[in-house]
């Protein structure tokens, strides 16, 4: 009953790791193709191993309707909190996009194409985590997908914590074909164009070679978030929330407004953070009443998705010198160019990192000052100034990223067994360009001058503009290379069948080397986080791994993989795991698996310093251990009916060692003041000009000349463990309807039980289903579920797919059992978030207040989101095939997130929600063979 094919159109893969439809015949059964399948290394004809694999083939890629690999990855249940969308267009990796299973984050989930490792994205997520970004790999060239949902680092080393994906590209091809799709968004933008071809002659069996070529290039253009409602507004009054324009006070992170904007707001100089603020440009009615200032939006420079230009070229020849040898040479160059707007730059800021002062690391710069000189100050004494230049434009990035992949080797059968020797040498150079930002020391002498005018932009002469923001540029490159033999064969005969063994060792050397952006390293720039490493190492591994269906009902298997790190040591992990099957129809499976992380190049010895609402500077700590892990799984396969697959899967990873930056959480010291510490509260000492130990060893805090805490500092440490756990569950039903066609449905639904992490203080909180942790995740949350139910129905040359998409809701806290502070004065203290106003009392702390001092939307949730996609196909002759695709048909909204609102200035979810502030998105394409 489990005997199957690898084919793409094989019933098996059809059914994306479920059970076959009905048993093969025996003739059919003698011809079965041995194959590899990801999490392991021993071909095999049943493709049902003891870990939880899930399938995409071509088809079920295409009739996601999705244009692009990160797309149609990160709609994948399994992925979780700590995942990169490409719509985070303003943080360090911008212009990439990455998968994070189990939410584990995206330097715990391996990615391969064809088996073996790619190199990372140039710039680190958060300046720390390293991992392989999505957009570099093409879709067009794909032959499947395969996603192992267990650790696996005794088949592939270390990262494969969470999990595995595996890019299978094709291996062979014969003939042409080329196609394009033009998409745009309903409301007429995001327009995307996509081309591709692909050509290949020979034949393996008779002509003894064969050589494709695939070539793919697409444009995607941006969407402003003004352009979608809520999503590009301030002021959210109408929506029950606050007025967070710039100008407007802000009573959740005190009385203060945000005096930054483009209209020059000044205060007086002798009573700081007391003294009248007026503005320096007009504005017309657009004032606060309650400040008086110019009131600004700063997401009127926001993008919801960013422009991305992608040309792909993947390339493979076979040369076939006997029946038992045979030659392969891969050739790969991916070039994706993003282009992502931000908002006005300030021209203060909360603290710069000075990585060559290691006992001062920190910078604060002086308010920047409008002299009483000056042609644009009418005050007659100096002022100090906060003002957002709109003659430089926005915090904008631009990203050319090129990949090249090299791939050559032998592979046959000698001795009764199976070999495949390999090379590779895979790199990436990424040009960083960053724009709008503000060299401090050159902007305040241009004021001292007079020659940058600030009521009259215009008569600022040009060259003073390119002196005070240059375009600052850094040449991010990491590379592999590696060499890599392994083996695998049948022993001897069992009752159950052959024992397979499988062989291997690999070597590859891991080259990394992210320069600071300019100026950062100088302490310079104004409001730019700095993240600089470089390292190399050269990782050894020997592994191997065994298959033994000791009985027609049992099969055990288990690995082992040596690994030795240059840069800090060794590590050992096994796996094991069986199936049993009972009856035909249900078979039991499970694993162990011990699982570890390396330490990245940041670290061991990089330092990254960004913003929230103050500084985080995170220094690497050579002594660094890698993280380690456990894994289990335990699940069923059944066929209770002919025609339907049904896999359950219950899993649980525990890891220790975790390896976390510099954490506020960890760092302030219970009931240390966390922003204004001017002596106004009796309970807070006045800590003007302060510099503090923090709770861990050599870590700091810095407060300013206004009592404010701008700036914490401490090092990469092993200080925090995670207990996840939760269900799989895939389902499949094929239904013949005679001559109406038949129906295919799936539906796969993750649940995360539980997520705890266990601080250094050995505290533990539960995330699950909860807005946190803010460490790992941006904010995104964890949502308990995430599910897809998708019903197919083909007749003849149409086929048709209507897809729905389920993310569960989210608790607006941090982690379960959140507690506030009453600072006495309408506010309280939130221990994760800061200052929160109007609390309502009572029961569960929130994060987010209504107008009314009500938990938001009354129960303190993120509302669950669901979608509706469509995807048609014609096929009006067998070589041309027209489709369509509708993303959120119903052009469902999302819903505004207030979490995110008071710790990131975004109004929704990004990671969850995208398709949602996308909108109604249409598709058509074409595609014929020659």
């Amino acid at each position: 009953m489990f005997k199957r094919t690898q084919l793409c159109s094989a019933l098996a893969i059809a059914f994306g790791g479920g059970l076959a439809v009905a048993s093969l015949p025996a003739s059919a059964q003698q011809t079965l193709q041995r194959v590899e399948i990801t999490g392991s290394n021993i071909k095999r004809t049943d493709t049902e191993t003891a870990s939880p694999v899930q399938v995409m083939t071509r088809d079920d890629i295409e009739k996601t309707g999705k244009q692009s690999i990160q797309e149609v990855l990160r709609g994948i249940t399994a992925d979780g909190q700590g995942s990169i969308p490409s719509s985070f267009s303003n943080g360090f990796a911008s212009g990439s996009s990455a998968v994070s299973l189990r939410g584990l984050g995206v330097n715990s989930t391996l990615v391969l194409v064809n088996g073996r490792r790619m190199t990372t994205y140039g710039l680190a997520d958060d300046g720390t985590r390293s991992f392989v970004d999505l957009n570099s790999i093409p879709l067009e060239a794909v032959e499947r997908l395969e996603v192992l949902k267990d650790g696996a680092s005794a088949i592939y080393g270390a990262d494969a914590v969470g999990g595995v994906v595996n890019v299978i590209l094709r291996k062979n091809y014969t003939g042409a074909s080329i196609g394009a799709s033009y998409g745009q968004a309903s409301r007429g933008d995001g327009q995307t164009t996509r081309a591709f071809g692909t050509v290949g002659f020979g034949n393996l069996d008779s002509d003894k070679y064969n050589v494709f070529l695939s070539l793919e290039a697409s444009q995607q253009k941006n969407i402003w978030s003004v352009d979608r409602g809520f999503v590009g507004e301030s002021d959210l009054r109408p929506y029950g929330f606050y007025n967070t324009n710039n100008g407007e006070l802000r009573p959740w992170l005190g009385a203060n407004a945000t005096i930054n904007s483009p209209f020059g707001v000044t205060r007086n100089m002798p009573v700081p953070g007391s003294g009248q603020r007026v503005n320096v440009v007009g504005c017309g009615a657009n004032v606060s009443a309650d400040t008086g200032l110019c009131l600004y939006n700063p997401l009127v420079e926001q993008e919801v998705q960013p422009a991305i230009d992608r040309i792909n070229l993947f390339g493979r020849g076979t040369l076939q010198f006997s029946p038992n040898l045979s030659a392969y040479l891969e050739v790969g160059y991916f070039n994706t160019k993003s282009r992502a707007n931000g908002t006005l730059g300030a021209n203060n800021d909360a603290g710069v990192y000075l990585p060559g002062d290691p006992l001062n690391p920190v910078v604060f710069h002086d308010p920047m000052v409008l002299p009483a000189g000056h042609p644009d100050n009418t005050f007659g004494v100096d002022r100090v100034l906060g003002y957002r230049p709109a003659e430089l434009g926005g915090r904008d990035q631009r990203t050319n990223n090129e990949v090249l992949r090299l791939v050559q080797g032998l592979q046959g059968q000698a001795f009764g067994w199976d070999f495949d020797i390999g090379a590779a040498y895979i790199k990436s150079r990424l040009v960083n360009d960053n724009y709008g930002y503000i060299i401090y020391d050159r902007m305040q002498e241009a004021l001292n001058n007079g020659t940058y005018r600030i009521t009259s932009p215009n008569l600022t002469d040009p060259s003073v503009i390119a002196h005070i923001s240059p375009t600052l540029t850094n040449v991010p490159t990491s590379s592999i290379k590696s060499l890599d033999i392994k083996a695998s064969r049948e022993l001897m005969s069992l009752p159950g069948g052959g024992l397979g063994v499988a062989l291997g060792a690999e070597t590859r050397w891991e080259n990394a080397n992210t320069p600071p952006v300019p100026f950062t390293d100088t302490a310079s720039i104004v409001g730019l986080g700095y993240s600089a490493f470089s390292a190399k190492r050269r990782v050894t591994a020997l592994f191997g791994e065994v298959s033994a269906p000791v009985t027609k009902w049992l099969e055990l298997s288990a690995a082992a993989r040596y690994d030795h790190y240059s840069d800090f040591g060794d590590s050992t992990t096994p796996k094991l795991g069986f199936k049993l099957r009972p009856i035909d129809q249900v078979a039991i499976r499970g694993t162990y698996a011990e699982a570890f992380r390396a330490p990245g190049p940041a670290e061991r010895g990089g330092s990254s310093f960004g913003f929230t609402s103050f500084g985080i500077l995170s220094q690497g700590d050579p002594n660094i251990k890698p993280e380690t892990a456990k894994s289990y799984t335990l699940g069923v396969i059944a066929e209770p009916l002919a025609g339907t697959s049904l896999t359950v899967d219950y899993w649980k990873i525990d890891r220790k060692n975790e390896i976390v930056q510099a954490d506020p959480a960890l760092i302030i010291p219970a009931n240390q003041c966390q922003l204004s510490c001017n002596g106004s509260d009796p309970d807070h000492p006045n800590l003007i000009s302060a510099q503090l130990p923090g709770a861990q060893p050599n870590s700091f805090l810095y407060y300013d000349d206004q009592g404010n805490l701008v700036t914490v500092t401490g090092f990469y440490t092993n200080a925090s463990k995670t207990k996840t756990d939760g269900i799989d569950l895939e389902l499949r039903h094929r239904m013949n309807l005679g001559s109406a066609g038949k129906l295919t449905a799936q539906a796969n639904w993750t649940h995360v039980r539980s997520f705890r992490r266990t601080d250094a203080f050995g505290v533990e909180r539960e995330y699950a289903g909860t807005h946190g942790p803010i460490v790992l995740s941006a904010g995104a949350g964890t949502p308990k579920d995430r599910a897809s139910l998708s019903l197919t129905w083909d007749r003849g040359p149409y086929a048709l797919t209507g897809v729905v998409n389920y993310v569960g809701a989210i608790k607006l806290i941090d982690h379960k059992g959140e507690m506030v502070t009453d600072e006495g004065d309408g506010t309280v203290l939130d221990e994760t978030n800061g200052l929160l106003y109007n609390y309502a009392g009572g029961g569960l702390d929130c994060a987010s207040y209504d107008l009314s001092g009500n938990k938001w939307k009354g129960n303190c949730k993120l509302p669950s989101f669901v979608t509706f996609d469509l995807f048609g196909k014609w096929s009006p002759t067998k070589n041309l095939d027209i489709n369509f695709s509708i993303q959120n048909v119903f052009d469902k909204k999302p819903p505004l997130d207030p979490y995110l609102v008071l710790t990131y200035g975004i109004n929704y979810n990004q990671t969850w929600h995208q398709s949602g502030a996308v909108g109604r998105f249409f598709t058509v394409g074409a595609k014929y063979t020659f």
